[in-house]
């Protein structure tokens, strides 16, 4: 046996026993019973209309998944090929609410709008609950169009200009070439919107994920939290199989980035900056500046850092361990991915599975399998926090290690086996070395990910060890509104801390 398929059968083992092996124990569960598949259970659920709210969840996912698209690829070519003043400024803000816990967002709408009125009345329910989204998810289109423009050969568009001007251009060349990125964002925000629970939860909508949370955490009905977690694993498999069917093969197999071609809009400019510095207030702006004028006493944030180091030396503590894991399991995976080994596809798909699964759907599956006296030195530390950040994340940091493996020009790959170097040697002086931005991309975005993670933790952590999250979203129920704002504060200065480390560090290494 090869030394690479041994270390993919290896990590996949590792994977499959501490997440994706109680997933399907759940499942078998939940439908088996005394060795025959019993389904009583849904049709108790169906009559007690319990499955209103899976309506609720696939209309709410979907239009989410659909504007946020638009506007998001619209967003995208316009700060991707358009030359403006503060192009990285107005990426940057956009992209924030992506960053923190999506409940953050919510309450900054609540403190600015309040709940009497005709717009406070509109935020609690659906339109609320897809506003706030909306917002959230809006960043994953925009960077991938931007992404994928990089990957446009100019030379088509060029050809293009000839004939016809921009807007057939956009229209014939640049849409068709980028469109594994607008499927893929549907299919990414779709999957994201139908799994999140805590927006919906604080804006009274009632959708599916909190129907399996509510019966776990708050009636302990785990037969009935884990009959209703199967459907929403149904459709992780059908967004599974949609994606492997469109885009699979015609994604993360990058060349070199190209020079991108702009677009001339001179005259247009100074009303496309503040066309675009109105909707970046309204987004993004306005919700926090809410919740900063809710804590703006000294005397209220000082008490509230106070209570809230703990949790967040803890946040960062558990992003650091999972950052650090992700990053070389991703590493390795993607590598595995990218020989293409015999039986590699199926561990690709089923990483992309758990990441299209809701958080709750993981929480509980966890739970049930890890929760025993055998295991209890994993389900009783934060080991289990660990496991669910990994089994959640482990599919973004192998794409992007995937994607950066595959811009390595082969020729030195080659070059070194010609010289008699083998797979072990390859990978650590030639692979590892020309990964390392990579490698600290995948780390950083790794971590991002843990710190934002709400969901898994308040399923799994153990008495006394909750994060910032946790700990903020269960002062949420009857804490004083100024110390719940003060802590949406420095939660978001948690996640910014490590960015602006890192910005800063760039900047004094490129001068």
């Amino acid at each position: 046996m090869s030394g690479r398929l041994l270390l993919l059968i290896s990590t996949a083992t590792a994977v499959g026993v501490t997440v994706l092996f109680p997933v399907l124990s759940m499942v078998v569960d939940a439908l088996v019973s005394n060795g025959t598949v019993d389904l009583s259970i849904y049709r108790r659920l169906w009559q007690s209309g319990a499955f209103e709210s899976l309506q609720n969840s696939l209309l709410l996912a979907s239009s989410v998944a659909m504007a946020s698209t638009v506007v998001g690829v619209g967003l995208g070519i316009v700060l991707g090929k358009v030359r403006l003043p503060f192009r990285g400024l107005f990426l940057a803000l956009l992209t924030l609410p992506l960053l923190i816990p999506p409940y953050i967002l919510a309450l900054g709408w609540f403190d600015l709008l309040g709940r009497e009125g005709y717009w406070g009345s509109l935020l609690f329910g659906f339109w609320g609950t897809w506003w706030v989204l909306f917002c959230v998810y809006l960043p994953i289109p925009l960077l991938l169009t931007i992404l994928f423009l990089r990957q446009i050969d100019p030379r088509l568009e060029e050809a293009g200009r000839l004939v016809t001007g921009w807007s057939g251009v956009l229209r014939h060349i640049t849409l068709p070439l980028i469109f594994p990125a607008i499927v893929l964002s549907f299919l990414l925000v779709f999957i994201l919107a139908f799994g999140e629970q805590s927006v919906a939860n604080f804006l009274r909508y009632d959708v599916f994920a909190l129907e399996s949370f509510t019966y776990f955490s708050a009636f302990y009905d785990f037969r009935t939290a884990t009959a209703l977690a199967v459907p929403m694993v149904a459709v992780a498999l059908i967004i599974l199989v949609v994606e492997q069917a469109l885009v699979h093969k015609r994604l993360f197999r990058f060349s070199a980035s190209h020079e991108v071609q702009m677009i001339d809009v001179s005259s247009f400019r100074p009303l496309l900056i503040v066309l675009l510095l109105s909707f970046v207030t309204v987004v993004t702006l306005l919700p926090f500046f809410a919740l900063l004028y809710q804590a703006a006493e000294w005397q209220v944030l000082h008490e509230t850092l106070a209570k809230a180091l703990a949790p967040m030396a803890r946040s960062y503590l558990y992003g650091i361990l999972a950052a650090t894991l992700l990053t070389i399991l991703g590493f390795v995976s993607g590598y595995l991915i990218a020989e293409r080994l015999p039986g590699v596809r199926g561990y690709d798909a089923s990483l992309i599975f758990l990441f299209a699964l809701p958080s709750t759907v993981i929480g509980i599956a966890l739970i049930l399998f890890w929760n025993r006296p055998a295991t209890n030195f994993i389900y009783a530390t934060p080991l289990i926090i660990l496991f669910g950040y990994v089994g959640k994340y482990l599919a973004v940091t192998t794409k992007i290690s995937q994607t950066g493996l595959s811009q390595i020009p082969r020729s030195q790959i080659e070059a070194a086996q010609i010289a008699g170097a083998n797979g072990w040697q390859v990978f650590r002086y030639i692979l590892v070395p020309l990964s390392r931005k990579v490698l600290f991309v995948a780390w950083m975005i790794g971590l991002l990910f843990s710190l934002r993670e709400t969901t898994i933790t308040m399923l799994v952590y153990p008495p006394g060890l909750e994060t910032l999250p946790v700990y903020t979203m269960t002062q949420m129920a009857n804490g004083d509104p100024k110390f719940i704002a003060a802590l949406c504060l420095f939660m978001t200065a948690m996640v910014l801390l490590p960015i602006g480390v890192w910005g800063a560090v760039r900047k004094v290494r490129h001068g």
